[in-house]
């Protein structure tokens, strides 16, 4: 499996941050990011967990320390990325966060990870198979105006084309990526608590399905929406309830 990967050398799953020495994890929180996005964007909500919390950030093809090389990968490929460096790890119980598009590789993951997923929390997604304007996304004036209007992306970016060209090209394969793993969303269902996160006023996925999540768990759903767009969670008037349901989360596993 680590053959089908698209770089054995740099790896899929980072520590996001500095663990003491002195401290061993009794816990781990894996982190999906959204499209177009690196672990670390989404490090101001997990920097403030207890230092026995172990945090694994997916990094994929095309940002941060794999800026160098093309992005793209297959679902299949993220899935077996947990299975060989998570997996292959200490066993820890885990919690897995994903956000957007890291909402659904965080769900598929979580089946890969079987009894040692004890919960999990998404945010800014909608189930799989529920419409939303990312699956409009074919050109790449599309995927310009979807980070625009987004919102998330740093002006000085938008205004440089080099810069802009390689997000776009990210984002592109992000989308692709997405679409396949809401692919057959329909069938995916979890045992585990499940935390559901979305802004009311999010430009991009709408808040009025987030209830439909709770198909997709046999444990207890709880919904949470927050006055925010896309990146409500980053947002410094929500961030420490964000990251209080983390904490809850992480304590309960």
């Amino acid at each position: 499996m680590v053959g089908s990967r698209s770089s054995a050398a740099v790896p899929w799953w980072p520590s996001l941050r500095l663990q003491g020495a002195a401290v061993a994890p009794r816990a781990r929180l894996l982190v999906f990011p959204h499209s177009g996005s690196g672990p670390n964007t989404l490090y101001p909500l997990v920097e403030a967990l207890p230092q026995h919390v172990e945090v694994l950030g997916l990094s994929l093809p095309g940002r941060e320390r794999r800026f160098g090389e093309p992005p793209g990968c297959r679902l299949d490929q993220v899935l077996d990325s947990v299975s060989d460096e998570v997996l292959g790890r200490a066993p820890l119980p885990t919690v897995v966060f994903g956000h957007s598009l890291g909402a659904l590789l965080a769900t598929r993951a979580a089946r890969v990870l079987g009894p040692h997923c004890r919960a999990a929390v998404v945010s800014g997604q909608v189930p799989g198979g529920t419409p939303r304007r990312a699956h409009a996304t074919t050109t790449d004036q599309d995927a310009v105006r979807l980070l625009r209007e987004g919102g998330g992306t740093p002006e000085w970016v938008l205004q440089d084309p080099d810069m802009l060209d390689h997000l776009t090209r990210v984002l592109r394969a992000d989308l692709v990526l997405g679409r396949e793993a809401a692919s057959g969303f329909e069938d995916v269902r979890l045992d585990v608590p499940l935390d559901v996160l979305g802004g009311t006023a999010d430009p991009l996925v709408p808040h009025e399905p987030l209830d439909d999540w709770a198909a997709h768990t046999t444990a207890a759903c709880r919904v949470r929406r927050f006055d925010g767009d896309h990146f409500f969670l980053l947002a410094p008037e929500h961030r420490a309830e964000v990251v209080d349901v983390l904490r809850q989360a992480l304590a309960g596993a």
